[in-house]
């Protein structure tokens, strides 16, 4: 039985987008590979920073406590409030004598 012309390109195509899709699968398959075994090197952390808060000679912290990225010192003067992530002082709080 022999098949129209048209259908003749219909079978054509369909074969034609079989391999097409066989070989973007095998692509697919190699990207992955690639890169799974070409891994960019991880960047090196940057050097810590240090923050001078300012406090007078002699005097002591009596409590720091940690809350998200804002970090609450005490000493026997006042209250420091630090960002963490900014390395930068937010506020001062004078304690009354």
């Amino acid at each position: 039985m022999e098949l129209p012309p048209s259908a003749r390109r219909m079978l054509r195509v369909v074969y034609i987008m079989g391999i097409v899709l066989v070989l973007l699968f095998l692509v697919f398959i190699a990207a992955i590979i690639w890169k799974a075994n070409h891994k960019a090197p991880p960047k090196p952390e940057p050097p810590p920073q240090s923050l001078n808060l300012g406090l007078p000679p002699g005097a002591a912290i009596t409590s720091a406590s940690l809350d998200g990225d804002r970090l609450v010192i005490t000493t026997a003067h006042e209250v420091i409030v630090v960002d963490v992530k900014k390395n930068a002082i937010i506020s001062r709080i004078a304690a009354a004598p």
